[in-house]
């Protein structure tokens, strides 16, 4: 048996493993939300002192690398609308990694060796990427949402409302990522949360000045008193002014976003256009060293000039 089959089969049987650890961090996880349950169930019946201790011992950190693993993707899913858990992400992300080794291996006739990190970082990296994406979606679609779910809570309050029934009217008249955060916070404060501490968490999830706004403002109402009604429909009008200003910003925007698009394809387009017309003339570029290291430098260049367009373009409000 050859050098490269065996490397090869040890390729499939470390991407096998992988696979394999993500049904074992199934099964733990599934195990330890059993366990949890029968906590809870044994601390019903406890006096409110030892339930408050056994609360503060079952907040501990997770202390090993694959607890902190779990956790830190857990949290990276807490933020977005896929609706997934760990272990079928690490599942996925194992197939996705055997997939890209044996596209590697076999399609780009890469050695085995040299393929499993490439696979290995480009799945991480189009993970966090696909995570990102999604996350930023959520985030937009809760601060699009906010204003209008603090209306209909504050009206909610003016009618007579308890705060719990005020924000499960804001969950049956809500969709999206405004459905399940305050169906979060709606259960966080039936079990006796208050509410600054569950805004507090919600911001903690989503960091966002909207809801920081939303947590500041609640808390200070908290903790100095005031009229809470009149500070969610303060809050609304601020943040929909907000909003008109941040479109307001980038329609101004517009024009410098444009260009810095425009600047930023035009040297590939020329690229295509003189290797559809003349591909001998590009041959130096990529067969002679001298002219790698050129189009690195060209690369590095036109990375460095699109970042700084991205940032001169893009307006804080």
């Amino acid at each position: 048996m050859s050098t490269f089959t065996i490397l090869l089969m040890a390729g499939f049987a470390l991407n096998a493993a992988l696979i394999l650890l993500g049904f074992v961090l199934a099964d733990r996880q599934r195990r330890r939300h059993i366990a949890r349950l029968h906590r809870q169930k044994e601390t019903m019946s406890l006096p409110v002192v030892q339930h408050s201790k056994s609360k503060k011992r079952g907040s501990a950190r997770p202390t090993n690398a694959i607890e902190r693993f779990v956790a830190f993707f857990e949290r990276q899913l807490d933020q977005t609308s896929l609706r997934i858990g760990v272990n079928e992400l690490l599942i996925q992300v194992g197939i996705g990694l055997l997939a890209l080794y044996a596209l590697a291996v076999l399609a780009l006739g890469l050695h085995p060796l040299t393929a499993l990190p490439v696979a290995v970082v480009l799945t991480f990296g189009i993970l966090m990427s696909l995570l990102n994406i999604a996350q930023n979606r959520y985030k937009k679609a809760f601060a699009a949402g906010l204003p209008e779910a603090l209306d209909i809570f504050a009206r909610g309050l003016r009618a007579g409302r308890p705060v719990t029934d005020s924000m499960a009217i804001v969950v049956d008249n809500s969709s999206g990522p405004i459905l399940h955060e305050f169906s979060r916070c709606r259960d966080e404060v039936r079990m006796g949360t208050s509410l600054p501490e569950c805004l507090e968490r919600l911001s903690a999830r989503l960091p966002l000045a909207e809801v920081n706004f939303f947590a500041v403002s609640t808390a200070l109402q908290a903790e100095t008193g005031g009229n809470l009604i009149e500070t969610m429909e303060n809050l609304a009008t601020q943040l929909r002014e907000r909003r008109k200003l941040r479109k307001k910003a980038r329609a101004l925007s517009s024009e410098a976003r444009a260009s810095a698009v425009i600047l930023a394809s035009l040297p590939f387009a020329v690229t295509l256009l003189i290797a559809v017309l003349n591909g001998s003339y590009l041959e130096p570029l990529y067969a002679d060293p001298r002219g790698r290291l050129m189009a690195g430098v060209a690369l590095g260049s036109i990375a460095f000039g699109i970042f700084v367009m991205v940032r001169m373009g893009k307006l804080d409000v």
